[in-house]
């Protein structure tokens, strides 16, 4: 019995603890707008580490936002799951922190265009 009750308090504990790659919580952050992940990877790739946003976590997981993602004249954008990237916006791969599921989130610019002279991130993006 003791053995069960045991094994149920581990299963409990192992479910409140937040997700390493899942969501921020709290702390006035936009929905989609942070991602809980080591705060190495986070300082790695240009993110900055907020605190107590993931709760349960191990001490090395913390909340990481990154914005902006791209240049201003790129429309600047902010690192976010793509689920909340919607309306008049695209998604830029390989610019922010986290899992695959957590990109650079821009505004379309209508009537950007193609041509000689672009870099290597403006020549990926979508023309609206």
């Amino acid at each position: 019995m003791k053995l069960f009750a045991f094994t149920v308090l581990l299963a409990s504990l192992a479910l409140t603890r937040a997700a390493v790659n899942g969501p921020c919580t709290g702390g006035g952050l936009a929905a989609g707008t942070g991602v809980c992940i080591s705060t190495s990877s986070c300082t790695a790739k240009g993110g900055t580490v907020h605190n107590n946003l993931c709760p349960n976590d191990p001490d090395n997981i913390k909340c990481c936002t990154k914005a902006p993602c791209t240049s201003a004249s790129l429309g600047g954008g902010i690192c976010r799951t793509t689920s909340t990237c919607t309306g008049n916006h695209y998604t830029i791969s390989d610019l922010c922190p986290g899992p695959n599921n957590f990109k650079c989130c821009a505004p379309c610019a209508p009537g950007r265009k193609r041509g000689a002279g672009l870099t290597e991130l403006e020549k990926r993006l979508p023309i609206c």
